[in-house]
């Protein structure tokens, strides 16, 4: 196939016709007709960038050609030759026919050839803007496919949120209630589409802005950190059931890396909002490690957005709690030791430092609305469980609220003796 552009002459002089081919045809893929109503069922069969059009022709003028010609395909560069008796008759053309350019006879070659060039310059772009355009219709096409499928999970879903909604009726408070009521119907949507209610996101949320506010940062990047956590699972709602409900460790690579699109998926939704593309940022590199070889960009070091150094760390500390990486649960001294020998690859070291010595302190209970898994062996009586706590045959055997007392933790410590169970308790 010739990468040449196509062009069309038409003229009922075969003189005309050959000498115009000659000045052309080392450029262009040329075309000829001495018939003008040929050269319409021409155009019919095939587009081309230029038609070339006498206007004196018998049968149809080459004002009523360039006429049809922009009916079968508006794109293709029309050009007019005339005589100087043809004035009005140009002027027609460029009214009814929307001529490109005319050109008087006799015409100069060079003057001729600068014409058509510039009219398959006007083509290609046209072509460039056209196939741009379809390009975005096919994206916005997929866009609304996407959104058409997030919102009939959400519709999929309106059962298990009818409580929220009850609640959300009754809201009658300023904008910032408000928007943490809407953040909050979002992370059910998430804990419904991944399974779990273990209350992961919101502990990572309130981890992230405990940390914030201890590295100093300042108060806009605290509370986006805050919002980054409650967020950060978002891009979930469009995997499948089985990517989302696995531990990580039982996925392939492959399996992993498509699981990690939800960060992709999540900031594509923050980010068309303006206020929340720096939390769309945030999640957008969740899973960027600190040498350089995580995703989507393979950021180093501090070139990783702050947000996303607190998010990854602390999220990946609570799922080996509980047991989303490995499939088991993992004590706070074992996730931590994990992740120290991991430090210098996958996480800033400094934020790591910040937190498990928040952790280790025991300043995270300064902040009641922060719950914290432990051990056994670290419960103090006064302590209130954050959620149920279940033996090892999965049956409740203390409500959440319920508060610590000595003869709870004596039994705790000889059941886990007894059946050689370890528990994690989220309490504060």
């Amino acid at each position: 196939m010739s990468d040449k552009l196509p062009i069309l002459i038409v003229d009922d002089e075969t003189q005309v016709l050959n000498a115009l081919k000659r000045l052309f045809r080392k450029e262009f893929e040329v075309t000829v007709c001495d018939k003008p109503l040929e050269a319409v069922e021409v155009l019919k069969q095939r587009e081309f960038a230029v038609i070339i059009s006498d206007m004196k022709m018998p049968l149809m003028s080459g004002a009523e050609l360039l006429s049809q010609a922009f009916i079968i395909n508006p794109n293709t560069a029309r050009i007019l030759l005339t005589g100087y008796s043809d004035i009005d008759s140009t002027a027609l053309a460029i009214n009814e026919g929307k001529i490109s350019n005319y050109v008087s006879k006799p015409w100069r070659n060079d003057d001729l050839k600068e014409i058509v060039m510039q009219a398959c310059d006007q083509y290609q772009l046209k072509q460039s803007v056209i196939r741009l355009q379809n390009e975005l219709a096919e994206k916005n096409k997929q866009l609304q496919s996407y959104n058409d499928e997030l919102e009939s999970k959400v519709q999929a879903r309106t059962s298990s949120l009818s409580q929220l909604t009850d609640k959300l009726k009754n809201v009658n408070q300023k904008q910032r209630k408000l928007f943490h009521d809407v953040i909050e119907m979002i992370n059910l949507i998430i804990e419904d589409t991944t399974g779990s209610d273990d209350g992961h996101i919101k502990r990572v949320a309130s981890h992230c802005r405990l940390v914030a506010k201890h590295m100093g940062l300042e108060k806009p990047l605290i509370t986006q950190a805050y919002l980054a956590g409650l967020m950060h699972e978002i891009g979930k709602v469009s995997l499948p059931d089985e990517l989302v409900k696995c531990t990580e460790n039982e996925l392939t690579k492959e399996q992993l890396t498509a699981k990690q699109q939800n960060a992709i998926k999540g900031a594509e939704i923050l980010q068309k909002l303006p206020n929340l593309q720096i939390i769309g940022k945030g999640i957008l590199h969740q899973y960027e490690h600190y040498n350089g070889t995580g995703l989507p960009e393979h950021l180093i070091a501090d070139n990783i957005p702050t947000i996303s150094r607190i998010l990854t760390i602390v999220n990946d500390y609570d799922k080996l709690l509980i047991g989303r990486i490995t499939g088991e649960k993992m004590q706070q001294d074992q996730a931590m030791l994990t992740m120290k020998t991991l430090a210098t690859e996958f996480y800033d070291p400094h934020i790591l430092d910040v937190y498990f010595e928040l952790l280790s302190s025991g300043k995270v209970f300064e902040n009641h609305d922060i719950d914290v898994c432990v051990g056994v062996s670290c419960l103090e009586t006064g302590m209130h469980l954050t959620q149920d706590l279940l033996n090892k045959q999965g049956a409740v055997i203390l409500t959440a609220g319920t508060e610590i007392t000595p003869s709870i933790i004596e039994k705790l410590q000889k059941y886990q003796k007894d059946w050689n169970y370890i528990f994690n308790v989220f309490v504060h």
